[in-house]
């Protein structure tokens, strides 16, 4: 089961995609399909599928995940039968570090709390408190079941993060302000604010247009500036934290660590020096009639890249001796005249690491091209 270049020294981590939802979002381009259009055998074949490989790969590796993470789609709507199912054997070797379930607001309900002898936490796409809102983005949850969903998170022993939605057309920046100040009030652990992104064959593209990018500019300062106000660590381009609170399977996807997805459109990274990216077939129907991982075996140079573009999303950034260990190369030599000729405001550069700042978190995409270009 497990592909030849793993790296058993290092740890492994288990991402599951659950395709269902109740109904596509209108902006939504990840792979999922209405539970209304699929037959209850589809579901029962899908699960045998999973449950299948979990095992496989658990019997291969022999030890706990470092973590897992149950993503979709929309998780609850398998039920919570179901998920302690996935659960239950993702864990057959130990308990994983962290374990991660994503879940919308409507399927929060106190049958979550049976998870609890696996979960430790839970994140939930609430995106944001305002009806208008809501309406744009074409969310199945409303104001009440936002509530209630933070409401229940909030006294539960799970760690859990709140989505929120930013530079979303008809709603200005006092709106994200508003949605960051209610959900705070629930105490989550964890607050990721994304701004919307306009997808091609998406039903929002057809019927609204994008801020531009200086009113995506001033939505996230004015957010940014706000989260830190009340508490919240800035550690990653989307993602805030309380102290100690960082979710450890995005660490992993961060630093290009090692993790296998399972589920249709699930993709896997292994490897260290030379990784290997691997991927589920697209679609229900192809996963079921035939899962299989397809490996793209990348270059060191290939890999190198991949790490600039995971590492400098994070305020950590590159830790220059793990890269020297990783690549065998000297980051200094390789990138200080790509390095000078950025903006000294973006990024901090100390004998050990090199890191952006939130002005170079702004500017990332084109730091990350101007780096690339010393490859």
């Amino acid at each position: 089961m497990l592909p030849e270049r793993i790296d058993r020294s290092r740890p492994l981590s288990l991402y599951i995609h659950v395709p269902f939802c109740r109904a596509k979002c209108d902006y939504c381009a990840f792979y999922s399909v209405p539970r209304s259009r699929v037959d209850d055998d589809i579901v029962k074949r899908y699960m045998d599928i999973l449950i299948s490989e979990i095992r496989a790969l658990s019997t291969d590796w022999g030890k706990p995940f470092r973590t897992i993470f149950i993503g979709g789609g929309n998780p609850g709507i398998l039920g919570y039968d179901r998920l302690r199912m996935i659960l239950e054997e993702a864990c057959r070797n130990g308990m994983a570090k962290e374990c991660t379930i994503e879940i919308n607001p409507e399927n929060v309900t106190e049958e979550i709390l049976t998870l609890s002898p696996f979960l430790t936490r839970v994140s939930v796409g609430i995106q944001s408190m305002d009806r208008d809102t809501l309406r744009t983005l074409g969310r199945n949850a409303n104001i009440l079941d936002n509530e209630r969903a933070l409401s229940l998170l909030s006294s539960s022993p799970f760690a859990f993060n709140a989505d929120i939605m930013t530079a979303v057309p008809g709603s200005g920046v006092e709106t994200t302000e508003e949605d960051i100040k209610k959900i705070a009030s629930f105490d989550p652990d964890h607050i990721s604010l994304y701004c919307l992104t306009f997808e091609e064959g998406t039903p929002l593209i057809e019927r609204a247009r994008p801020i531009g990018e200086e009113g995506e500019r001033a939505a996230l300062i004015a957010s940014w500036r706000l989260l830190k106000e009340l508490g919240y660590s800035h550690y990653e381009v989307s993602n805030f934290a309380r102290d100690g609170k960082e979710c450890l399977h995005n660490k992993v996807y961060w630093s290009l660590g090692q993790y296998i997805g399972f589920g249709p459109g699930a993709e896997s990274s292994i490897g260290y020096s030379e990784a290997v990216s691997m991927k589920e077939p697209e679609t229900i129907e192809e996963y079921i009639r035939k899962p299989k991982l397809t490996c793209f075996n990348l270059t060191r140079e290939e890999t190198e890249e991949e790490v600039l573009l995971t590492s400098l999303r994070t305020i950590y950034g590159i830790d220059k001796g793990e890269y020297s260990k990783r690549f065998g190369k000297d980051f200094d030599a390789l990138y200080s005249e790509r390095i000078s000729a950025l903006d000294p405001d973006c990024y901090i550069d100390s004998p050990d690491r090199f890191s952006l700042t939130e002005e170079g978190f702004l500017k990332l995409d084109r730091i990350i091209l101007e780096m690339a270009m010393a490859l």
